[in-house]
């Protein structure tokens, strides 16, 4: 497929150079018509880096427009990869999701939907749904991996994690655990019974296509080490592919941990969250996991909340306030491969 890729089957169109050896800049549109421009559209940059034969790896960040580790680091990482000792092509899609990245905002200020959460997307469908078709029709089918960097954004604070899930296909699990060992982040965790569907990540494994997430910190925030992560954890993927030389730092070995339904704790009514736990802690099944006020009821003790399960504390909610139901914490228990895969 060359410069002016049809995009036949829906509104996306794809325009950038995909075959010819070298670095290559152009995007993926989506048109929209809104009050400012009839005919406007939307622009995602894609750049695609190609070297000798191989295979293509396919890096997405910015689905959710307030997570900023993956597009920093996507954006370097156009600018410094070198086509001349990569084997195979790497596809870039730093900005997935350009207006939430420009409002900051987790779901598209245009439509409201949550990009990460309608793959395979629908040529017809709102904005955004037609982005998502577009990065399903027109990029995924090219891809032989992918890897989709996410962070906990404004709400959430996440141990910085190679993030996934292990399809029931044995061949296609081992796969995928090897790609999120080898991304060589702190910790690897993977969501053993996940509510998410509809993610980049599911609809790669639905093509059998061995694909990780990231989770890289958040708290609204983007520090250097997070970054670093995400960029030196592309680089280890890329040698883990083959794609390029072996890196030269070797990458720490992983705290492999399992995400279990039961380890959630979500706050049972409206309050201000004050927890009595930092991310990294043990904690066992019982524990004060901290205390729901209502602030405006002065003469009314704040209630306790348990530790809903063994284990360590993974990730947190950032701002106190919040709703019944929304996510306080959740934790990670210490797993093994053997484990993971049901090997004996």
């Amino acid at each position: 497929m060359k410069r002016g890729v049809s995009g036949a089957g829906g509104p996306a169109r794809l325009e950038v150079e995909l075959d010819r050896p070298g670095r290559h800049v152009g995007a993926l549109f989506v048109p929209h018509s809104h009050d400012r421009s009839a005919y406007g559209r939307i622009t995602l940059p894609v750049i695609v880096v190609k070297g000798g034969d191989g295979p293509t790896l396919l890096c997405t960040a910015g689905l959710h427009g307030d997570e900023y580790e993956g597009q920093f680091a996507l954006s370097r990482l156009a600018r410094t990869l070198d086509p001349d000792r990569l084997r195979g092509r790497v596809i870039l899609l730093p900005v997935a999701n350009p207006a939430a990245s420009t409002a900051a905002k987790r779901t598209s200020p245009i439509d409201g939907v949550n990009l990460a959460r309608c793959f395979p997307g629908r040529p017809d469908g709102l904005p955004t749904e037609q982005i998502a078709d577009g990065i399903f029709r027109l990029l995924l089918h090219l891809a032989d991996c992918v890897v989709d960097l996410h962070s906990g954004g404004g709400t959430l604070d996440y141990l910085p994690c190679a993030f996934g899930r292990l399809p029931a296909d044995s061949a296609l699990a081992r796969r995928v655990l090897d790609l999120m060992l080898a991304f060589g982040a702190p910790h690897a965790m993977v969501m053993r019974h996940p509510e998410a569907s509809a993610t980049l990540v599911s609809a790669a494994l639905e093509q059998g296509i061995p694909a990780m997430a990231t989770e890289l910190g958040g708290g609204g925030c983007v520090t250097p080490r997070t970054v670093e992560i995400a960029r030196a954890g592309i680089e280890n993927v890329l040698a883990h592919l083959g794609m390029i030389d072996a890196v030269a730092t070797p990458r720490a070995k992983a705290r492999l941990l399992a995400i279990e339904p039961q380890g959630f704790l979500r706050a049972p009514g409206r309050g201000a969250f004050e927890p009595a736990h930092a991310l990294g802690e043990t904690v066992r099944t019982g524990e004060t996991a901290g205390w729901l006020w209502d602030f405006e009821r002065a003469d009314r003790a704040p209630e306790p909340l348990l530790i809903p399960d063994d284990g360590v504390v993974v990730c947190r909610r950032v701002p106190p306030m919040c709703s019944a139901a929304d996510v306080l914490l959740h934790l990670g228990r210490d797993t093994t491969r053997a484990e993971l895969l049901g090997v004996a």
